[in-house]
């Protein structure tokens, strides 16, 4: 019984054995490939480290590079505001030289205005000097013509002969044969240089600067200063109230 039993445990224990070698080859192939798992997931861990180091250098980098750019951007907000400040005064220069440049124009016109204006006033101011000199040259003539005759008529003593004439022109004017103590007439009358000669002078007690009142009748046509005295004679200028054009030789002159 024994020996039946014994034989028939081999088998069971062979069975057995190889069932805990089966077991063990098992373990060992889960071991082995629990082994790779565990190697492979420790790489992956070692790669994900890796990738995730490589990611915060990257971060690290990106956020340098956006501090950079923010930066970069503030600097570029800045001069912006620089340069628009700039451009606000560049355009404020270039209208103030605008108006500057229109003002200056408006004077240059204005001034070449007054320059052609007062071209037109020097070439008239020299017409009428020269107008003037003429008539000053004229009057000097006049007066010199004057003053000839009536050198002339003071040496013929007019207040007593009675046939002496002053000529004028082609007019003969005879000269009074009295002259009222008082009263005197005219003798001679210039139109164009307004004065009169009057038959009163010096030896009536006339003076320079004297002025006498023209009168014909009852009608009063002016008033005269004296400006040259001889001695029979004297030549008196109009003065600007006295009717010129109705002044006449014979005309009573008379002492104010």
């Amino acid at each position: 019984m024994q020996r039946r039993s014994g034989k028939a445990l081999v088998p069971l224990l062979g069975a057995l054995a190889a069932l805990a070698m089966g077991v063990s080859a098992v373990a060992i192939v889960l071991q082995i490939q629990e082994r790779d798992k565990r190697l492979a997931r420790e790489r992956e861990l070692q790669l994900a480290l890796a990738e995730n180091d490589d990611l915060k250098v990257k971060l690290e980098d990106a956020r340098q590079s956006k501090t950079r750019a923010e930066e970069q951007l503030a600097t570029a907000k800045k001069t912006l505001a620089q340069a628009q400040d700039e451009l606000a005064s560049a355009v404020k220069a270039r209208e103030e030289l605008s108006r500057s440049i229109e003002d200056r124009e408006k004077e240059i016109a204005r001034l070449a205005k007054d320059l052609e204006q007062a071209s037109a006033d020097s070439k008239q101011i020299a017409d009428q000097l020269q107008s003037d000199r003429k008539r000053l040259a004229d009057l000097e003539k006049a007066k010199a013509d004057l003053e000839s005759k009536v050198m002339e008529l003071s040496g013929q003593q007019p207040l007593v002969e009675l046939d002496k004439v002053l000529v004028k022109g082609d007019q003969a004017i005879t000269l009074p044969t009295s002259v009222p103590s008082a009263d005197g007439q005219v003798v001679v009358i210039n139109r164009e240089f307004d004065f009169i000669v009057m038959n009163l002078g010096r030896n009536h007690g006339l003076a320079v600067g004297q002025e006498f009142q023209i009168v014909r009748g009852s009608e009063v046509l002016g008033r005269a200063k004296v400006e040259k005295v001889y001695d029979e004679l004297s030549a008196a200028a109009l003065l600007p109230e006295s009717k010129k054009n109705a002044i006449r030789e014979g005309d009573v002159v008379r002492p104010l």
